[in-house]
């Protein structure tokens, strides 16, 4: 794809395409006066019902905005594009952020997954304390680059903790069920959505949620998780017991915060790496 012949941006030069998702394409941009690169989600609206996702990304500026975290990717501003006095396009520019997504490299060292997961944990726990869920954790959400620095991008499903949506957002596999069943989410979503996608990395499995990708009807009998650790031997009983704790249907069953998922992870990280250490003295 030849990114000079699909997008012009005024003072930018267009370095390349990176991906697309609903009526939404991301590109690497240069600024032309400072070199510095950026991130552009460029949102269409091609037919009358494609407002929600130009909605979506105005959240997503008024969300990202409001927040600033190492492990979270800057939303700087908004360029709005009208034909006609109507809304068409909206260009959100962003930090760059260059990795590879979790679910394109799923880490196979449960140490390496302890150190990113703790790291989006205190970036979530950051949005939480500020007033705002993510409400969309998700595998293709997190990115690593290859010198260890993490990002949680995506804020288009954001909200303020307590709103109560008036239509189904999440992702399935990865979805809490007030989500699906549209009662208020909070802080314990994001905890949900965390452990979900923190089950997924450790095993290559998702979790049974009402909501599966895959589409099927699960009794309530289908909607028990096998721990973890059946699947991965280098998943211990602690971490195991986290990621089961925070995948509770039940939301008042689950760790009451990220900021709790966070202490946990990090105890559990201290106590692995320890026990790696004696195995190390012994060889």
């Amino acid at each position: 794809m030849s990114a000079a012949q699909t997008l012009q941006v005024p003072g930018y030069q267009v370095v390349q395409y990176i991906g697309s998702g609903a009526r939404s394409s991301i590109w690497q941009i240069k600024d032309r006066q400072t070199g510095e690169f950026l991130s552009l989600k460029r949102v269409i609206r091609r037919h009358n019902s494609d407002i929600r996702f130009l909605q979506q990304a105005e959240n997503e500026y008024e969300v990202g905005v409001c927040l600033e975290h190492p492990s979270l990717r800057k939303v700087l501003r908004i360029r709005r594009i009208k034909r006609w006095l109507t809304l068409k396009e909206i260009h959100l520019f962003m930090e760059y952020c260059p990795g590879t997504s979790i679910q394109e490299v799923r880490p196979p060292d449960v140490r390496d997954v302890l150190g990113i997961f703790h790291k989006v944990a205190e970036a979530m726990a950051y949005m939480n304390s500020k007033g705002f869920v993510h409400a969309d954790m998700k595998p293709n959400n997190i990115i690593v680059n290859t010198d260890g620095t993490v990002k949680v991008i995506d804020l288009g499903q954001s909200c303020p903790i307590g709103t109560l949506k008036q239509r189904i957002q999440g992702t399935p596999d990865f979805i809490a069920p007030e989500q699906v069943h549209r009662l208020p989410i909070d802080s314990r979503t994001d905890v949900y959505n965390f452990g979900a996608t923190l089950y997924w990395t450790l095993t290559g499995h998702a979790i049974p949620t009402v909501m599966p990708k895959q589409k099927a009807t699960h009794l309530k009998s289908d909607m028990n998780v096998i721990p973890p650790e059946n699947f991965n031997s280098q998943v211990t009983p602690s971490l195991s017991k986290l990621v089961t704790d925070c995948v509770e249907m039940n939301p008042g069953r689950r760790p009451e915060s990220m900021a709790a998922v966070a202490a946990r992870l990090n105890l559990i990280s201290h106590t692995a790496s320890r026990q790696l250490d004696k195995v190390q003295n012994k060889q």
